[in-house]
């Protein structure tokens, strides 16, 4: 994770710029997990997020680490570290995206499967800021 990223999550938080949803491909598959933090504002919503695989060997491994890793860069960013911050360790993709981080698909109805819109064994931030589509971009 970088600056940059930081820098995003900043301006996505206040408001000010505008964010592009990176196109996600439909790579969610059954066995899949989340692991981050999630932090549900007011205004905003915001998943730190890493998709694993639960039939991978390093699975809790990959967990452990991302959760680790999101967290010092919370930290390290006062608007972020500001924000209530829930940790999502070995979540179903549903039940994160129920958290407020859910999804229009194409036909008008909200999806929690979230992880329909993520590339398993990579970070994520997913954003829901007000009534705006909900935006997934690889870290």
């Amino acid at each position: 994770m970088s600056r940059k990223f930081l820098k995003t999550c900043a301006l996505a938080i206040v408001g000010v710029g505008m964010l592009t949803a990176s196109a996600g491909v439909a790579n969610a598959q059954s066995g899949s997990r989340l692991c981050g933090w999630v932090a549900v504002e007011t205004v905003v919503k915001i998943g730190l997020l890493y998709e694993a695989r639960k039939n991978d060997a390093s699975y809790t491994k990959q967990c452990d680490t991302a959760i680790s890793e999101f967290e010092d860069e919370i930290k390290k960013d006062a608007t972020l570290s500001a924000m209530t911050w829930t940790k999502i360790r070995k979540k179903a993709c549903q039940d994160v995206g129920a958290l407020g981080l859910a999804y229009t698909q194409s036909s008008g109805n909200l999806k929690n499967d979230i992880c329909n819109k993520m590339t398993a064994k990579t970070p994520y931030k997913v954003l829901k800021q007000g009534n705006a589509a909900t935006t997934f971009e690889k870290l």
